[in-house]
């Protein structure tokens, strides 16, 4: 009897677009629209737009995130990380490859990555960016704090800033 409550719990609350962890989970997609707890990925992970990750993104491979995607912590990727279109992180971001954002993103914290990084346009990162590849910043894209390339080469869109290079 408790097994069938818990089910049409789990139908009930996703039929109104929520999805509950309190532990992590081990989760390859989550829905456009749904929100869940901490992601620990044991291969890719994808978020579809307008999804929420209340916790961090913990995955062996890539990490993408929707438009309008939110994370509320932290996202760490073994592979590449690229976000939708007005996209939100609220930690910091790291990754073995390469970053992508879409247009509008925000990440409250440091970028680290492990390949290129290209922002896009009116993207907002307020922490550092440190990377071992080439940067790129979208027109109109911010970054608060400092940025270093490995390869030396930073590549300014139309009125793109940032607070110091290293």
């Amino acid at each position: 009897m408790r097994k069938l409550f818990t089910g049409l719990l789990i139908t009930f609350l996703s039929a109104f677009a929520l999805v509950s962890a309190v532990a992590d989970t081990d989760t390859a997609t989550l829905a456009a629209g749904l929100s869940i707890g901490n992601i620990s990925s044991s291969a890719a992970f994808t978020a579809g737009a307008n999804s929420t990750v209340n916790g961090y993104v913990n995955a062996t491979a890539a990490v993408t995130l929707g438009a309008g995607a939110n994370v509320t912590g932290n996202v760490s990727a073994g592979a590449a990380f690229t976000s939708g279109d007005g996209s939100k992180v609220g930690g910091s971001v790291s990754m073995a490859a390469a970053f992508t954002s879409g247009a509008n993103s925000k990440i409250a914290g440091n970028v680290t990555a492990g390949a290129d990084f290209t922002s896009g346009a009116n993207s907002i990162i307020s922490g550092n960016v440190n990377v071992t590849g080439d940067i790129t910043l979208g027109a109109g894209s911010k970054i608060l704090g400092s940025v270093h390339s490995g390869t030396g080469v930073i590549t300014f869109g139309a009125g793109a800033t940032v607070g110091s290079v290293k």
